[in-house]
């Protein structure tokens, strides 16, 4: 038997094991948050980031609330007033194994509800690393500033963001481009100037991130997602990091994705939501 898989679930890590790893994945997704202008804190027994200059869910998030289930009752209390003062429409928890197992039931007391069954995906570096196909005339790139818009645009379509939020991105990827903790590469359209596609990544304390990998409808099947995957995963065996992990909707097609190149599923992770923009009115 595999030590390091659940027994219930050979595709899935230990719940010790499991939550090792997801301790150190959010706490490189909380840092990658706070560029440049969030901040990491603690609400009662959650870790949260705030940045309210980033329009992305991922820098605006709780996670690892761990305690009793009134310590647990009574952050998710705190978390709806936090958000609500930092001007963010809804209150977000993402639970993992770093998060008590009964706060399906704590949430649903407390009005939240599970919007999202994810999963965290691993890649084991060493054991093989994945190269995506070359593409010719496409190659992968880090991006710069006159790619800035279209890469808000391809991310903002793939999130269906409002238009808001889509002009606010350009100066948040800006940031990104100055910290060198951040990846953002891009990969041309061989048949008009601008990406056909990016991968936005993140490396803290030995983590590597993949945040989001996104090709133009019309562009896809060519091999170049394929390709900004290897390129982010090639940049972060480089910088000495322990494993790389992105994350995917449970069954959905960028898990699929993320399996071909080479990641692992190991753990599952429930988003929750609760709307505040109501409750201080």
């Amino acid at each position: 038997m595999d030590p390091l898989h659940d027994p219930d679930d050979e595709e899935l890590l230990t719940p010790e094991q499991a939550r090792e790893v997801a301790t150190l994945v959010e706490r490189a997704q909380l840092a990658s948050g706070a560029v440049r202008d969030g901040h990491v804190g603690r609400v009662g027994v959650a870790d949260v980031v705030l940045n309210t200059t980033n329009p992305l869910a991922l820098a605006n998030r709780a996670c690892g609330l761990w305690g009793t289930s009134a310590e647990v009752a009574t952050t998710l209390l705190r978390l709806e007033r936090v958000f609500a003062e930092a001007g963010r429409p809804e209150a977000v928890v993402h639970a993992s194994p770093t998060t008590v197992a009964d706060i399906e039931g704590i949430a649903d007391d407390s009005g939240w509800h599970a919007v999202a069954e994810n999963v965290a995906l691993l890649h084991p570096l060493g054991e093989r690393l994945a190269r995506g196909p070359s593409v010719p005339g496409c190659p992968v790139r880090p991006a710069e500033e006159g790619d800035l818009d279209a890469v808000a645009e391809l991310l903002s379509d793939e999130l269906d963001l409002s238009a808001g939020a889509e002009r606010r991105l350009p100066r948040g990827l800006a940031q990104r481009l100055d910290d060198p903790r951040c990846l953002l590469y891009v990969v041309d359209d061989p048949e008009a100037p601008r990406p056909a596609g990016f991968v936005l990544g993140f490396l803290e304390n030995q983590v590597g991130l993949v945040e989001h990998v996104t090709v133009r409808p019309g562009r896809r099947g060519r091999g170049m997602g394929g390709a900004l995957m290897a390129g982010v995963v090639e940049t972060a065996v480089r910088a000495g990091v322990r494993f790389v992990v992105t994350h995917a909707e449970d069954g959905g097609r960028a898990q699929r994705f993320a399996e071909a190149c080479g990641f692992d599923t190991v753990y599952p992770v429930t988003v929750y939501t609760r709307g505040v923009e109501e409750l201080f009115d």
